[in-house]
């Protein structure tokens, strides 16, 4: 862990305030990873690119405005909340492969761990992740399967470890216990807070805690397409069922491809110093493109 990192943003924001190139850069990088976090969630790797690099732009263009440590998370968010709001706001679903997945659909490893993993825990995670879905049934499934918000998150951890440990989709956050702090983790992934407010509230707390940023950065693209609903519309194959033999066995007519039909059918720094706010420019506008944190 670099010195930086054990810093907060607010005291890595001061240093650079004082002349500290290598504190701006660290600053900058770590609101770009934010900032990238936020949009994949909200939009996917691929719709959220556009809103992400006029934010990260922004940003380098207005930080030299900010002199006040405690108002700077407000300001970015806002930054990045109003280019999110022009794109959209929030996806309702969708499939966006992207370097984490190998280019491979989302969808199409949701539904391969959908029939490897425990019924119960996919179930509820798809119930979880439908914004149509009664939470007070959800919390009250939950119940019967260790509590409410603890099965959720487990399931979702144990959905990322099933993803990692057999179609090596590289996941870096997955707690052997999770914590119950993050308990509005998946209420957030699935757009069900109850407010906007909540949701900004969410995205401000995931700057204090950079496992949590990387946690949604790495899952967004599946969280995406599972309040898509891919999870509800692959259900499982249904138990073979023991019928009894027909008293006449007789074939079943040919189709049009020649198989029986029933088979188809299944710087500011100090003044005029401006090197350190062309450095801010810089490793923004690098993290961005770079996306370092998950791609």
């Amino acid at each position: 862990m670099s010195d930086s990192d054990a810093l907060t943003t607010q005291q890595l924001f001061k240093r650079w305030r004082s002349g500290d190139a290598r504190a701006g850069s660290a600053m900058a990088q770590r609101f770009s990873d934010w900032y990238y976090a936020i949009s994949a969630s909200r939009l996917g790797d691929r719709d959220g690119r556009a809103p992400l690099e006029r934010a990260c732009k922004r940003f380098a263009e207005g930080i030299v405005t900010v002199s006040d440590a405690g108002s700077l998370s407000e300001w970015a968010h806002g930054v990045l909340a109003e280019e999110l709001a022009s794109a959209g706001g929030r996806l309702s679903g969708g499939d966006q492969p992207n370097a984490l997945t190998n280019r491979r659909s989302p969808t199409e490893l949701l539904n391969t761990a959908q029939a490897a993993l425990p019924g119960v825990q996919m179930e509820l995670l798809a119930k979880a992740y439908d914004r149509g879905y009664s939470l007070s049934k959800l919390q009250a499934e939950a119940e019967a399967q260790g509590g409410y918000p603890l099965a959720v998150l487990q399931s979702r951890y144990a959905l990322k470890r099933w993803l990692r440990d057999n179609e090596g989709v590289r996941f870096s956050e997955i707690p052997d216990s999770p914590n119950l702090d993050r308990a509005p983790l998946p209420l957030y992934e699935a757009g069900r807070m109850s407010t906007e407010d909540e949701d900004h509230a969410f995205e401000k707390w995931m700057l204090t805690d950079l496992t949590l940023c990387k946690d949604v950065a790495e899952f967004a693209a599946f969280a995406l397409a599972m309040r898509g609903g891919v999870l509800a519309s692959s259900p499982r194959a249904a138990p073979a069922l023991s019928m009894p033999a027909p008293a006449r066995p007789a074939a079943a007519p040919p189709s049009a491809s020649g198989r029986p039909a029933l088979a188809e059918a299944s710087e500011p720094a100090r003044g005029p110093d401006k090197s350190l706010v062309v450095g801010v420019v810089v490793v923004v506008v690098i993290a961005v493109m770079a996306a370092t944190l998950l791609l």
